[in-house]
């Protein structure tokens, strides 16, 4: 790959090696051992091994084309063998998981550096390593370690286990679960982005749908819109207490609703034929 060239300095008599690179390193590139195979070649005559049937062996599914890896040879498959049960909420929220021991580990290591009645809110939870990787939908906070929790901590996230704010409770803290949709929560954790950006951060936005309000209107899972006495709770209770006047109709109203309506409709016949010479053209 490499030759070495000598030569006598004609003013003396030592010798130098000079070393140069040669059109040889091309003549002997090639891959590296085991990394090539040679592709299986058929069909081409007995000695091989693999002619005339090129290894499908006699006639048959399998020596005319494939079979699909779920045909189960005619019998009933198993995808209508049993029923379908239950369903899958395709729009479910991706919520990260926060157990209650990962806080207490944090809390041990001095990792969890909070200010005097501070919130322990999503923001902070990214912050702090809490909840690392993307946060698409919010947080769940759930009780595993509940054993050994024991701190009095105000935290704020999209939703917690029944158990888990029991123990939260008992320490001396609080939780709130609050709504948030996926610009609200991006305005929740990076609000300099707008702010810098936009010149403004987005408003919160408050549930539309059905379960998410019923969801959130719940003492016992510490909804934000009872906890708060929302408007939005209150717009409900009032529609829930208020009863719809029942309006009864009378032969009067209908005689004075259709004076009304032929009033309304004077200057227009009711029915006729339009001639061309009609129209003021």
């Amino acid at each position: 790959m490499f030759a070495i060239k000598s030569f006598v300095s004609p003013s003396s008599s030592k010798s130098w090696s000079v070393q140069s690179r040669c059109l040889s390193l091309l003549s002997n590139l090639k891959p590296s051992n085991n990394s090539t195979r040679n592709h299986k070649r058929v069909g081409r005559g007995p000695s091989s091994g693999y002619g005339k049937t090129s290894g499908r062996g006699q006639k048959g599914q399998k020596a005319r084309g494939t079979v699909k890896p779920w045909f189960e040879g005619g019998q009933t498959p198993i995808t209508k063998l049993f029923p379908k049960i239950g369903f899958k909420r395709v729009n479910a929220p991706e919520l990260a998981v926060l157990n209650l021991e990962r806080v207490m580990r944090f809390h041990r290591d001095g990792r969890l550096v909070l200010k005097e009645g501070e919130v322990l809110n999503m923001r902070k939870m990214k912050q702090l390593g809490l909840i690392t990787g993307t946060l698409r939908d919010g947080v769940k906070v759930l009780a595993s370690g509940k054993e050994k929790f024991n701190l009095p901590l105000r935290i704020e996230a999209t939703r917690a286990s029944t158990e888990a704010i029991r123990t939260i409770e008992r320490a001396g803290g609080e939780f709130t679960a609050r709504y948030f949709t996926k610009l609200s929560l991006k305005a929740h954790l990076y609000p300099e982005y707008f702010f810098f950006k936009r010149g403004y951060i987005p408003l919160s936005a408050r549930p539309t749908k059905k379960r998410d309000v019923h969801y959130y209107s719940r003492v016992d899972k510490r909804g934000y819109l009872v906890k708060e006495n929302h408007h939005l709770y209150q717009a409900i209770q009032n529609a829930k207490t208020s009863k719809p006047k029942k309006t009864n109709v009378t032969t009067e109203g209908m005689e004075t609703l259709g004076s009304t309506v032929n009033d309304s409709a004077s200057g227009f016949q009711t029915s006729g034929v339009m001639k061309l010479s009609d129209l003021n053209l």
